[in-house]
């Protein structure tokens, strides 16, 4: 039977007046884990107040070696 490990990645929006995420920033951390065999299975957006992001929130998964 095949058995699975699991990481949970946040990230948090820079700047005060515009809070952003860098569409690099986030490419270069899924590259990075992707490259250690875990596979991207769900992102989510974490609200904050009137509907500004908080943080952003990746699930990953990889099959899990004894």
């Amino acid at each position: 039977m095949q058995t699975y490990e699991y990481k949970v990645l946040e990230l948090e929006p820079k700047g005060f007046w515009v809070a952003e995420i860098s569409a690099s920033a986030i490419e270069n951390k899924l590259n990075e884990l992707a490259s250690e065999g875990w596979e991207l299975v769900n992102a989510l957006d974490m609200n904050a107040y009137q509907g500004g992001t908080s943080k952003a929130v990746f699930i990953f998964k990889r099959a899990k070696t004894f």
